[in-house]
């Protein structure tokens, strides 16, 4: 699909029709695309925890505020960033050529250890970015997607075993729209949220 429609088109959706499956197959072409999404250094801060089965999806719906389309779409997929992403940096860089691993992995550690609020950012912005790519990936195959962020961190974190290195960032619900979505809601005008050279120059109007 051209992306413009792609864009265009993606809902954030929350009717699904339960008897609709996506198959463990295309949920491994999609996640093919997700995981070339940009990140900081090629550190890859994320991980998908795909919940499919009945019983599973239940419990998550629960931790969930009891929102319906968690239990009702194909799969409902928590988006975590890995706090400890740079860790990774000698498998990432391995093949790279030596003068370069010497200039890059000092940087990268020095870049994070010990930097607390910067580690949180970082597997929150990547996260995000990958979940974006997932969206998007979802909608060029005809699926309906919907981010949430209307869940208890601490018993989904429990429920899916999450390790401490990782945070809960969204949840992503996807399958098969059931109803019709309702009318894109106000957004915001261009020109008002894209401005030249600072805050308070000129919106960017197309004159």
């Amino acid at each position: 699909m051209e992306f413009k429609k792609i864009v265009q088109q993606r809902r954030s959706v929350k009717s699904y029709d339960p008897e609709k499956a996506i198959s463990d197959a295309e949920l491994k072409e999609l996640f093919d695309e997700v995981v070339l999404s940009p990140s900081s250094f090629n550190l890859q801060h994320w991980t998908f925890i795909a919940v499919k089965e009945p019983e599973m999806k239940k419990k998550f719906r629960e931790a969930a505020w009891g929102q319906p389309q968690v239990e009702e779409c194909s799969v409902s997929i928590l988006v975590c960033g890995r706090l400890d992403g740079y860790k990774d940096a000698p498998k990432i860089y391995d093949e790279v050529p030596t003068e370069v691993q010497k200039k890059v992995l000092p940087m990268i550690h020095d870049f994070y250890e010990g930097k607390e609020q910067l580690q949180r950012d970082e597997a929150i912005r990547s996260a995000s970015l990958a979940a974006m790519s997932l969206m998007y990936g979802a909608a060029d195959r005809g699926w309906a997607t919907g981010p949430m962020i209307g869940f208890d961190p601490e018993a989904v974190s429990t429920l899916l075993k999450l390790t401490p290195n990782m945070i809960p960032v969204m949840i992503i619900v996807l399958g098969h729209q059931k109803d019709a979505p309702r009318p894109r809601a106000y957004r915001h005008p261009v020109g008002d949220v894209v401005r030249w050279n600072a805050s308070d120059g000129p919106g960017l109007n197309g004159a």
